[in-house]
């Protein structure tokens, strides 16, 4: 073969492995996918699309992108917050004067004086990028069904479950078969014979064999063989034959129940990976929006320390005008300029906390931490407008309803009959090997002249038993008794099961009673709050109070704001959690959640 003729065999037979493994890639994805459907038609009445082929983390479209950097006035003005802002220590105006413009030079915090055009002070949030895209919850949802790691590695579960019933079923299918091999022999010839023996020998086997639902086994094979002499003095051979056996367990390994098991339970496996998957979708989603909903939580927290610090400035301005007038004692004045530096830090520590929970959830949703985002703050405006949401079920009720349609109890429960029927088939390996094995074989003529006609009328038959007596079944003694421990754990998983659950709803239930109690107690909180930061300012100036009193009001009113935003936070989680642990939170292939406020599906 020239070099020309056997680089073109190398290239054409690798373009045609190439070619076989995508089809057999294509193959496998198609008879999963389309078990993955089944199965969920089975479980739940609807086959949302599904893939494991990895796709690229889509961000929003550029018209949600996010607003350019606000700066610290800007963002104070998002919450109706206007008042204006000097470093911790620099000299206040008295009250009533003109605020200092956006951006004007202030002192340092540490009371120097910065350079000329320095800006005094960072913006009360951090700066997005003019590329940042801004997203909703709904967003974040769908961003994470695509590129969230574990999420990814959750739907390969499922498919590798689907995956391992294929070849369960392809057991009872019908397997063929087609081998040959070409030899070519050059032998020395007898002693009579001064030449050389030459041949060509050619062999071909055609076959299927097929397992039945009852565990017989059926094969038969047709075989051709051709001998071809160089030698054109010796002549050609050829034989040709058929062959038919048929198997049946009779005692070990016989009925329906027995041989089918592994593709019975390979049936189940795979219901249970798509409810696993169903369940992980619900806690995947309460995670994802929780962990958004907390850090526009952090963000709110930054805002409010803001303010408390550009109000205690203000109030460190006053009283140091009340001090000029000798109407408030220098260690009063003292006392506010502390509060303001505590109240300075306070911010910075919250602005950095605040910076490294959103790059957390950036993680979380799978997409790289450079990655320039910003989460919408009117979510925490929507959740607010719309009220607390209060489940109509009874702790009773709710409990029956979890114990009926929580997807991981199902599996549990599920999981004894299946250590019901293994106790089964461990029971029947202690049995003897007793098969029927029946034959019945064809070959073509002998002797000249030779064709690979067969010869019906000239068959071997053969009947009989394969036995082999039970009088060695250690490992199957010890299997048994495997199975049989395995039965009592599966249940007692069951029953402990059943009790988490019923706890799980219980505190669900508890936690958003005391949520959407603690929600109500913080608004009045608030309200009470402002109106002793009010009155406190009157009593000082009125010499009615102190300084150390108007600063407890101001500290006691960005507490109880970040209280008032966390229990609205904690509200809207535990109405999450509570329909996750009870089982009634629909999502579908975007993540999005059937009802909720804040996905497109409430919207």
């Amino acid at each position: 073969m020239s070099r020309r003729a056997l680089t073109a065999t190398l290239v054409l037979a690798a373009a045609w492995a190439a070619g076989c493994a995508k089809y057999y890639t294509d193959q496998a994805d198609r008879e999963v996918y389309g078990i993955v459907a089944e199965k969920n038609l089975r479980a739940f009445g609807r086959a949302p699309l599904f893939s494991v082929a990895p796709k690229p983390a889509a961000l929003p479209t550029k018209d949600k992108a996010a607003p350019a950097a606000a700066t610290g006035e800007q963002a104070i003005g998002e919450s109706n917050r206007d008042l204006a802002v000097a470093a911790p220590g620099a000299a206040v105006a008295a009250p009533g004067a003109a605020a200092a413009a956006p951006g004007a030079t202030v002192a340092a915090p540490d009371g120097s004086q910065p350079a000329a055009g320095q800006a005094a002070l960072p913006p009360a949030l951090p700066e997005d990028s003019p590329d940042a895209v801004r997203l909703t919850v709904a967003d974040a949802l769908r961003l994470a069904v695509q590129a969230s790691r574990d999420y990814q590695a959750q739907k390969e579960t499922v498919y590798l479950a689907a995956l391992t019933l294929t070849l369960e079923r392809y057991l009872f299918r019908p397997h063929p078969f087609w081998t040959g091999t070409v030899t070519y022999d050059n032998a020395d010839a007898r002693a009579a014979e001064p030449d050389r023996v030459r041949s060509w020998d050619f062999g071909s086997d055609v076959g299927v064999s097929q397992t039945l639902a009852d565990g017989m086994v059926v094969a038969g094979s047709l075989g051709v063989t051709a001998l071809r002499f160089i030698n054109r003095q010796l002549g050609d051979t050829v034989d040709s034959t058929m062959n038919v056996t048929l198997t049946q367990p009779l005692w070990r390994g016989a009925g329906r129940e027995i041989v089918q098991e592994n593709l019975l339970q390979a049936e189940r496996n795979a219901v249970y990976a798509v409810r696993t998957f169903a369940r992980f979708e619900q806690t995947f989603t309460v995670s994802i929006a929780s962990e958004y909903l907390r850090v526009i939580q952090d963000r709110d927290v930054v805002l409010n320390e803001w303010e408390n610090y550009r109000s205690l400035v203000e109030n460190r301005g006053r009283a140091e005008w009340l001090a000029k007038a000798e109407r408030l004692p220098e260690f009063q004045v003292d006392q506010a300029r502390q509060d303001e530096l505590r109240a300075y830090n306070r911010w910075i520590v919250v602005r950095e906390a605040y910076k490294n929970s959103l790059d957390a959830f950036k993680i979380t949703l799978g997409i790289p931490v450079a990655t320039e985002i910003s989460l919408d703050p009117k979510e925490l405006d929507r959740l607010a407008a719309a009220g607390l949401q209060q489940p109509k079920a009874a702790t009773e009720e709710a409990t029956a309803m979890a114990l009926a349609t929580r997807f991981d109890l199902l599996n549990t429960r599920d999981g004894v009959e299946d250590a019901d029927r293994r106790i089964k088939v461990a029971e029947n390996g202690l049995a003897g090997d007793v098969d029927l094995v029946a034959s019945i074989g064809y070959d073509s003529s002998y002797g000249p002249p030779q064709s690979a006609h067969l010869r019906f009328n000239r068959g071997a038959y053969s009947l009989g038993f394969n036995i082999d007596m039970p009088v060695d079944r250690l490992r199957e003694r010890n299997a048994l008794r495997q199975t049989q421990i395995s039965r009592q754990a599966a249940g007692r998983a069951l029953d402990l099961t059943q009790d988490n659950v019923i706890l799980q709803v219980r505190r669900a239930m508890r936690q958003l009673a005391q949520a959407s109690e603690s929600y109500g107690i913080q608004q009045r909180s608030v309200q009470l709050a402002e109106r002793r930061v009010e009155s406190t300012q009157l009593l000082l100036q009125a010499g009615r109070a102190t300084q150390r009193d108007v600063l407890d009001s101001q500290r006691a009113l960005v507490e109880a704001r970040n209280a008032l935003t966390s229990a609205l936070v904690d509200h809207s989680i535990a109405v999450l959690q509570f329909q996750r642990d009870v089982g009634t939170l629909v999502v579908n292939e975007e993540g999005q959640i059937h009802g909720w406020v804040l996905t497109d599906s409430g919207r």
